[in-house]
């Protein structure tokens, strides 16, 4: 009879903790994760490039700037820079308008798009460039993520296939 007062005291007290504990996560903050109208982001990336049979690899440095137009859309112009010593000191260099469609999964936010630019430099021909895009942002706070991104570039004026490039790349990013 005891062990079931007892046991009966212990089960009150759980269920009076667990109702005074429910405003708590009613009124807590809520973080909105994902981007809305009129947001912007910069992001900072380091990225590698591959040839399309991937014996050729080179890493740059971009920085981007994107504009949300809606809850899902954003443009944004990019600028890669890239360094490389292996065939004596050169370097590289690709300016870029994008465009991105963002599912709004909370945290996570995958990404697919595509791109459109200039790309120029010591050990490249200067040329316009395009191809797709996706990728994954993972919110970390209401305000910073980490953006992982694929693309495959390939010069406009030849062959999609044969002389494409995949360009990958990880950064941060603030939504502001």
């Amino acid at each position: 009879m005891v062990n079931n007062k007892v046991s009966l005291i212990a089960k009150v007290c759980i269920v009076v903790v667990a109702l005074l504990l429910v405003p708590a996560f009613v009124f807590a903050e809520q973080t909105s994760y994902g981007f809305h109208k009129g947001d912007r982001e910069f992001t900072l990336s380091g990225s590698g490039s591959s040839d399309h049979s991937v014996r050729r690899t080179d890493f740059t440095t971009s920085l981007s700037f994107g504009y949300f137009f809606s809850d899902g859309f954003e443009g944004s112009l990019r600028q890669d820079i890239g360094l490389n010593s292996r065939e004596g000191s050169s370097w590289d260099g690709a300016s870029a308008l994008a465009i991105d469609y963002h599912f709004n999964l909370g945290r996570v936010q995958p990404l697919f798009g595509a791109s459109f630019g200039y790309s120029y430099g010591d050990r490249i021909e200067d040329q316009w460039v395009a191809g797709p895009e996706a990728g994954l942002k993972i919110f970390i706070n209401g305000t910073t993520f980490i953006r992982a991104l694929v693309q495959y570039e390939f010069p406009v004026a030849d062959s999609f296939l044969s002389d494409g490039r995949f360009i990958y790349g990880l950064g941060l990013g603030v939504r502001f």
